[in-house]
């Protein structure tokens, strides 16, 4: 099949609410219903089918794995990453899908021009195959102030409700709203009010032999999802190393254990912002993994953690409920 997109191993399981797998099933080789790699989480479209966005286009299966439809992806180029994990799937506004871009090898990472041509988000139609790029990065963002960031610093998160798209990018503490429609105008924007968010604020100079520069994707805060749920916002984040924990990461004399107490002193927490972008909570989730927040029917699912002692061949699901404080 064109582009040698073949499946790598991918395998889709269909279960129900009781945990029951009801179908499993691997698409591979040089046939017409191979998906190749798969670029985002699956999306439920009707009673009884499911689609992927894969390399082989927009395919769209029954619960049995019958292939049903297949778009070929226009203009398709191989993504420089993929985001497949609960709480970063696609959005569907009307007709179409909205996603965050993935990259291309031949864009400039180092070059000034990059940031001031940059869309950071695609909507895909699925009908058609073609991808449209909007959302560019707003004039007043840290990313348009004349510096360089390591690779995917910008990384968009999003959500949608009403008439208002809400997208953070990446390290900036700020919610941008825009409006869910062409030309996707900016509306306004809402400032982050996190406590002990400590975030890389760009570098003066580009140097892709600089061990440092790269070393701040390890060690800077970033906004990894955002849910709107009635008048709050839910944000997963890392908060980031303190300044003493980065030199400290820099040094040629790292203390023993310096890792593994990093990741128990900074691990990712959830905020629960006022409609101001006020804290009104911020916690650890007890047991369940903080970016895999999901809403469906307005209500929140999580994923849970795996027991580090016990290893289980299952996971769960969790409904979780807010409280404000």
């Amino acid at each position: 099949m064109e582009n040698n997109r073949y499946s790598v191993g991918e395998e889709i399981f269909v279960a129900d609410f009781n945990g029951n797998i009801l179908a499993s099933f691997i698409k591979d080789g040089d046939t017409r219903d191979t998906y190749g790699h798969i670029m985002a989480p699956l999306v439920i479209d009707g009673k009884n089918s499911f689609m992927a966005y894969a390399f082989n286009g927009f395919m769209c299966y029954d619960f049995s794995g019958n292939l049903i439809s297949r778009i070929k992806l226009v203009d398709f180029h191989n993504p420089n990453y993929r985001r497949i994990a609960m709480g970063r799937g696609l959005l569907k506004l009307g007709e179409k899908y909205l996603y965050m871009d993935l990259g291309s090898r031949d864009f400039e990472y180092g070059s000034k021009d990059f940031f001031d041509n940059y869309y950071a988000m695609s909507l895909l139609d699925p009908k058609t195959g073609r991808t449209e790029s909007i959302i560019p990065l707003p004039e007043t963002s840290i990313f348009r102030k004349g510096n360089f960031f390591f690779r995917y610093a910008w990384e968009p998160t999003f959500d949608v409700e009403d008439n208002q798209l809400f997208v953070v990018f990446g390290l900036e503490p700020t919610i941008y709203v825009f409006e869910n429609q062409s030309p996707f105008s900016l509306i306004s924007k809402i400032p982050i009010k996190l406590s002990n968010y400590h975030y890389f604020k760009g570098a003066k100079k580009y140097n892709r032999d600089d061990i440092r520069f790269y070393g701040h994707k390890r060690s800077s805060g970033k906004i990894l999802n955002i849910k709107k749920i009635k008048d709050y916002f839910l944000l997963a984040y890392f908060p980031g190393y303190d300044h003493g924990d980065v030199e400290e990461s820099f040094s040629d004399n790292i203390s023993p254990g310096f890792w593994e107490r990093m990741r128990k002193k900074y691990p990712i927490r959830i905020a629960i912002l006022d409609s101001h972008g006020k804290v009104v909570n911020d916690f650890v989730p007890d047991g369940l993994w903080a970016t895999s927040m999901l809403v469906r029917n307005g209500e929140l699912w999580m994923l849970g953690k795996p027991d580090g002692e016990i290893e289980r061949d299952y996971f769960q699901l969790f409904k979780v409920g807010l409280k404000i404080e």
